[in-house]
């Protein structure tokens, strides 16, 4: 059985953080699960500490995607072979960590593939993952059958090899553009598409920030790879 870290960046996330980390840890062991706190008020802390998981803690809201890259980034440094990421509020289904896992021995970066439609999407959200998911698949010639979906799972040679600066939701853009282009192989499993009555933060500017991931790729210099 591999080393699998499980990340969940958390900001204000006490109301579903403590059933998140229960459903969790029937998949894997709490020492394996790591929150990174990204400036919650909330008491989101100390729920992670009471609850006896790792905890990585910013004083100030830093966005989703430096709570991604510094779970990752701790999982690496402890030698993880895996890295699965998911949301704190609950639309991720911890019983769907093994399929994750499963998928692994063929690809390098596995991604939850939802029901895209607006029968079991939001319209907003429906229009802009299909959008994205068209933009990358015409970019980097592969079927990104789901762009947005923030179920992972990275094999640690995938995160010492690509690395992305975006500090925000276009930060999963990001990696996958780079993993795909870096030749690494990167699968769709299907996963339950929940929404609960938790409020979309995805902004006009989080839409600009994509864009400005998309043009920046066609330049080599954009496409970093680690050396180490």
């Amino acid at each position: 059985m591999p080393r699998v870290a499980v990340v969940i960046p958390a900001h204000n996330a006490s109301r579903t953080l403590a059933e998140l980390i229960s459903r969790v840890s029937r998949q894997v062991q709490p020492e394996d699960i790591f929150v990174v706190d990204d400036g919650s008020t909330d008491g989101t802390e100390l729920i992670a500490r009471d609850l006896g998981v790792w905890l990585l803690r910013h004083s100030a809201k830093k966005g989703k995607g430096v709570a991604l890259r510094d779970g990752a980034m701790k999982a690496l440094e402890l030698n993880y072979e895996m890295v699965i990421t998911m949301d704190s509020d609950l639309q991720h289904d911890p019983e769907e960590i093994p399929a994750f896992i499963d998928a692994a021995s063929r690809f390098d970066l596995v991604i939850g593939k939802r029901n895209i439609s607006t029968k079991d999407m939001p319209v907003h959200r429906f229009l802009s993952n299909s959008l994205t998911s068209r933009i990358l698949s015409s970019r980097t010639g592969a079927n990104i059958e789901d762009s947005q979906c923030g179920y992972r799972l990275y094999k640690s040679e995938v995160l010492r090899k690509v690395d992305s600066s975006c500090r925000h939701f276009d930060y999963e853009s990001d990696m996958l553009l780079k993993t795909v282009l870096a030749g690494y192989r990167v699968g769709f499993i299907p996963v339950k598409t929940i929404y609960n009555e938790s409020v979309s933060y995805i902004r006009i500017i989080d839409i600009l920030r994509f864009i400005r991931v998309y043009l920046k790729s066609f330049l080599r210099l954009n496409d970093k790879i680690r050396t180490a």
